[in-house]
């Protein structure tokens, strides 16, 4: 018997071509309905009701921004974000809008939503849909770096022009716009574009301290929280910024020019070598530990060195972190083992990264739409809402997918204990998220006052993983 074999779909002969027309609901994006359910479900939705203020015209804000997430969502980009809602009455259906506005009110639009950024208003939106979609997550999920819940502040520097307020001209980098943005785990819990005079440093301090006010703390995770960035923010002022708010961190402190040489000053007997790592091409590696006294530090830090011999090079390079871990933070280790868990801490900085730049991606957000400053604040912040509610579909509804999996180890074990904790995964990117489960065609009826969605086209695996997402969200 062959197997592996791809069976070919027989080709029909078409003798005639006839075409009908109906007056059914249909759309093209039915599975933006775990979207919908999972603001219902956590009341994200009402949030946006409570905060709001009241808009004269066709449409309220509430509208607006749901209109603008569900349409960055779908695969629109920019001021046109809610445009192709406009003639898909099934989606309309499903987000609960009556309506959708027009390009050019879209854009108008965009400068009352620039104004509620300023204001603090979407903020704080922002802060409890990220706190509202993380307390439905088991909190041992959340602890996914060695038992610490990962805050990462980080920018980017999208597209400028000379006509773009807020450009900055930089060196050896291209114009563009600063967006500064903070994670609590997987979710942006503040962002905020800079104005003329600021920049991702003290745009990233400024917004700590309302990450840990409106999100840490009323999740309990203030305690377990570690701040990771990289070197850019490895100075005085983030550093006084971070320890103030109590978090430990660990942050890269090749900015400082003082690092190198204390690096280099230390003897070989200080150093604890830790051999090769063929995968990441190093002949050989070392970690020590040191205190790092830099001139306007009122206080010396803990600096946590590594030595790298990389391959096919003369000369060893020097890296090292700032860190206010202790031993009893990492389960009483101390010396090498101390310092290597602390670069393995460090390293998981990498995976916040692709976060970061999934949401850069997935939304098509390196390309600002507007001139104005306060236009282009207002859209960042909607483009954030809809990520933050894309990522916690995801995030909430993959719990099913992780179950599943997990039967299928058990069963393979023949008998042999389950692991208790399953280290959890990042999952498939937003995009694909988008193209496999938000994209199944829809039929849309109304039934008195119940919406009844039928889902169209969907291969028996995805119909599957679909109603193992729509379960869990239900559940939250």
């Amino acid at each position: 018997m062959v197997t592996g074999l791809r069976k070919t779909r027989k080709q029909r002969k078409t003798h005639q071509i006839e075409v009908e027309f109906s007056d059914e609901k249909v759309t093209s994006l039915g599975g933006l309905v775990l979207g919908e359910q999972l603001g219902r479900r956590l009341g994200l939705w009402r949030v946006l009701e409570k905060y709001l203020p009241e808009r004269a015209g066709k449409y309220s804000w509430l509208e607006i921004i749901k209109a603008g997430v569900g349409g960055l969502l779908s695969g629109s980009r920019g001021s046109f974000a809610a445009e192709d809602l406009r003639d898909d009455e099934a989606l309309l259906d499903i987000l609960g809008l009556a309506g959708a506005p027009e390009e050019a009110t879209f854009w108008r639009c965009l400068e009352g939503l620039g104004e509620m950024v300023e204001s603090g208003v979407l903020g704080m939106v922002q802060c409890e849909w990220t706190k509202r979609i993380l307390e439905a997550l088991p909190r041992q999920d959340l602890l996914e770096c060695d038992g610490f819940f990962p805050v990462f502040g980080d920018g980017s520097l999208l597209e400028g022009s000379r006509r773009r307020e807020g450009t900055k001209f930089l060196r050896d980098h291209d114009p563009g716009l600063m967006w500064a943005t903070v994670f609590a785990g997987p979710l942006v819990a503040e962002q905020a574009i800079a104005k003329p005079g600021e920049g991702e440093e003290s745009l990233v301090r400024g917004m700590l301290p309302a990450v840990v006010r409106n999100v840490l703390k009323p999740l309990k995770m203030n305690g377990r929280a570690l701040f990771l960035a990289d070197s850019l923010h490895g100075d005085g002022p983030t550093l006084d910024v971070v320890e103030k708010e109590g978090l430990r961190y660990v942050v890269g402190a090749g900015k400082l020019a003082e690092t190198g040489r204390v690096l280099h000053e230390r003897t070989e007997a200080e150093w604890h070598d830790l051999g090769p790592n063929r995968q990441r091409g190093w002949a050989s590696s070392a970690v020590c530990l040191c205190w790092l006294q830099c001139r306007e530090w009122p206080n010396k830090r803990l600096l946590v060195g590594r030595r790298v011999q990389h391959d096919n090079e003369m000369f060893a390079s020097y890296y090292g972190v700032v860190t206010n871990l202790t031993e009893s933070d990492l389960d009483g280790s101390s010396g090498a083992d101390f310092a290597r868990r602390v670069w393995r801490l460090y390293d998981a900085k990498g995976r916040m990264e692709l976060g970061y730049q999934e949401l850069l991606s997935d939304l098509g957000l390196h390309h600002p739409p507007c001139q104005a400053h306060i236009r282009n604040a207002g859209f960042y912040a909607l483009a954030t809402l809809a990520h933050t509610l894309g990522v916690g579909s995801k995030l909430i509804g993959s719990r099913g997918d992780r179950d599943t999996r997990r039967e299928r180890v058990k069963e393979r074990r023949d008998g042999v204990p389950e692991r208790t904790h399953v280290r959890p995964r990042r999952g498939m990117p937003l995009w694909r998220v988008r193209r496999r489960l938000f994209s199944i065609p829809g039929r849309v009826s109304w039934h008195a006052r119940r919406l009844r969605v039928v889902l169209l086209g969907a291969s028996p695996e995805r119909q599957a993983q679909f109603l193992r997402w729509q379960l869990c969200i239900s559940r939250c």
